[in-house]
């Protein structure tokens, strides 16, 4: 299973430093929805570097707490590895 994660690269007092934004059955499934929100992210936080959107496999269910995000529009950002 594909996750879709935001990790924090400075720790927030409070916030988890790697948060499950969704789930995908495919890599090809993730990687759409990490290039939006990664966009949206660079638009909403401009010079905010400190945080990556990823897909990641994990073969396991993620104990990772699950946080739906909102669709607000489409996009693309840089590619980031997952």
């Amino acid at each position: 299973m594909w996750f879709l994660l935001i990790v924090l690269l400075t720790a927030v007092p409070g916030i988890g430093q790697v948060t499950v934004l969704n789930t995908f059955a495919t890599y090809d499934a993730c990687q759409p929805e990490r290039n939006r929100v990664g966009f949206e992210m660079a638009e909403s936080y401009p010079g905010e570097n400190d945080f990556l959107i990823v897909c990641e496999f994990r073969e396991r269910a993620s104990r990772v707490p699950v946080r739906e995000m909102l669709r607000q529009g489409d996009g693309t950002s840089p590619s980031v590895a997952g």
